[in-house]
């Protein structure tokens, strides 16, 4: 085995999937219930509910654009804290203010604090990765989103059965302070000459940092980075439609005491279980390819919930596109990573969170108006006409895909 193969991973990189983990435990026990708690506690309309979810996932993508490049010279360990901060308050607000300018304001807030953290657990991984272990170390941190989204999501449906649906806002409250504490007492970066200190930049660097505007011109300055972002938007569609029309599909179609938390929990328990070995098993793949792939298994997905519209068909849609994800997700962010400038990590990641604000915009509003067409309170309900809509979306993102790793595939030396 080469020795780059065999290095360990430092500890920073362990702590920042750690925080990553609590991170996502509290934001999914939020947001498995998210689209509920707004249609009814906050009292907003089908076609509100699927804007505000949209304009959530939006800023939740786009504003990392911004954080992204701040986390670069600001230092990745205050940006943890200002995120946990910010997420303590955003709970807080939810539980104590369930009225609707209290839920904008704790949905906003909730937008920016995960603006702050989402560039800073991919770029370190990027980071402090030893060299050739970089695929397994974008592994390790898909795993631990999932199996923060498990835990979280286990401890909501409890919470909800045994008090109420806001009472599990308190959980949230309590790991974001846990992440707080976390990323002030471990998160320290190496400083030059291989200390540790609170943040790598306190000491004089070795050389300057590029400003932002020059990071972001050369980032942007990639076609081929910027067209992938672009096509590769609807998987996040996809993926949103688990938050923005599934809860709601579920509770009209089989009433409150569907166990709608756990069959979410078939998603990321399979992840957290197969994602080191499906990344084993799909590694020779073209990263490109794979991503195309896993798009066509997520489009495969949406059709098979509006397909066998039961519990049993569910729980098929969210296995599949746990399939989906495994294959996905890793690349995206291995691929993503590539283009990164030295010392605009942070922006790379926050640019590669973009097509997640477009889909996600667009899969909520789109989301408010077919629940309001097809799958009303009172009345008749149509869930293939949902999903199926979904399904077709899928499938042309997975063709342009493949036609881009087509096109942009290296090319063969002539032979001589």
């Amino acid at each position: 085995m080469a020795k780059e193969d065999s290095e360990p991973f430092p500890p920073i990189l362990w702590t920042a999937l750690l925080l990553e983990l609590v991170e996502r435990l509290a934001f999914y026990g939020v947001y498995v219930n998210l689209a509920i708690y707004l249609l009814d506690t906050v009292h907003l309309s089908e076609k509100q509910n699927g804007v505000l979810l949209g304009w959530f996932a939006a800023c939740r993508a786009w504003i990392p654009v911004i954080t992204g490049a701040v986390a670069d010279r600001l230092g990745f360990r205050r940006s943890l804290l200002i995120s946990f901060t910010c997420y303590g308050v955003a709970y807080g607000l939810l539980y104590g203010w369930p009225a609707r300018y209290g839920a904008y304001g704790a949905v906003f807030l909730m937008a920016v604090a995960g603006a702050f953290l989402k560039p800073v657990i991919p770029a370190t991984v990027r980071k402090y990765s030893p060299k050739g272990r970089e695929q397994t170390g974008f592994s390790l941190f898909y795993a631990s989103v999932n199996a923060g989204s498990v835990v979280g999501k286990v401890l909501t449906k409890i919470v909800r059965g045994m008090l109420s649906l806001r009472a599990t806002m308190v959980n949230a409250i309590v790991a974001s302070v846990v992440g707080l504490g976390l990323a002030f007492a471990l998160f320290k970066e190496p400083k030059a000459g291989g200390e540790v200190g609170t943040d790598a930049e306190d000491p004089a660097p070795a050389e300057p940092k590029p400003s932002t505007w020059t990071s972001l011109k050369a980032v942007l300055g990639q076609p081929r980075f910027v067209v992938f972002l672009a096509l590769v938007s609807g998987y996040y569609l996809l993926i949103e439609q688990f938050y923005q029309t599934f809860p709601v599909h579920i509770v009209r179609l089989f009433g409150e005491g569907a166990p709608r938390e756990y069959i979410t929990l078939i998603n990321p328990a399979a992840i957290a279980l197969l994602q080191v070995p499906m990344a084993y098993l799909t590694k020779r793949l073209p990263p490109v390819f794979a991503m195309g792939l896993g798009i066509f298994l997520g489009a495969c997905s949406m059709w098979l919930m509006g397909a066998w519209p039961s519990l049993y068909g569910a729980c098929a849609s969210f296995f599949v596109f746990a399939l989906a994800e495994m294959v996905y997700s890793p690349r995206y962010y291995q691929y993503t990573s590539s283009f990164a400038p030295k010392g605009g990590e942070g922006l790379t990641m926050g640019l590669s969170l973009v097509p997640f604000g477009v889909g996600g915009l667009v899969g909520g509003v789109l989301s408010g108006r077919l629940i309001a067409r097809y799958l009303p309170k009172e009345g008749p309900k149509d869930p293939y006409a949902v999903w199926s809509i979904y399904a077709l979306i899928g499938v042309f993102c997975a063709a342009m895909l493949f036609l881009f790793a087509f096109v942009t595939r290296p090319k063969r030396a002539p032979a001589g």
